[in-house]
């Protein structure tokens, strides 16, 4: 949203994008890290973790019935360094990362991740394709998802 701060209208729009998102066992949200050492960017931090606090609130339909956490933060320079994706403080770019993942699936009989088989070729050209930002997110949303499971399984298994 764009303009002033207004709680009850930001509470309609994430409702409205929250009804959307099918049902799920679990959630799990990217927690954009700000320094907290740079007050000047206390209020956009402070609008963050209020959205945050709004989609854990809207995702956890059930919490007050069966105490069961759905929701879950991982932090993007977490992904970052799981995948070794970081510059200093900074995270790059995952989209050569998926790439590696389609064509590991393609090639390989054991592959970290799964494709439809009939979308292979519409993903890697997409990926492919010059106009990036929604592309990053969808990568982002793949890795913060592999390396949720993997660092689940792995500390499940250890």
């Amino acid at each position: 949203m764009k303009g002033t701060y207004i709680p009850a209208m930001y509470l309609e729009e994430i409702s409205s994008v929250v009804s959307k998102i099918p049902e799920a066992d679990f959630y799990v949200l990217e927690k954009n890290g700000l320094s907290a050492l740079n007050a000047s960017l206390f209020p956009v931090t402070l609008h963050l973790r209020t959205v945050e606090a709004m989609l854990y609130a809207l995702l956890h339909k059930t919490f007050a019935q069966d105490g069961q956490h759905k929701v879950l933060s991982m932090t993007r320079s977490a992904v970052g360094k799981y995948f070794g994706l970081m510059v200093g403080d900074a995270r790059t770019s995952g989209i050569d990362l998926v790439k590696e993942f389609l064509s590991e699936f393609v090639t390989q009989a054991e592959s970290r991740v799964s494709f439809p088989r009939d979308k292979v070729v519409y993903y890697r050209n997409i990926l492919s394709s010059n106009k990036q930002r929604r592309e990053e997110e969808l990568c982002d949303s793949l890795l913060q998802a592999v390396a949720f499971y993997e660092l689940l399984l792995l500390n499940n298994t250890a």
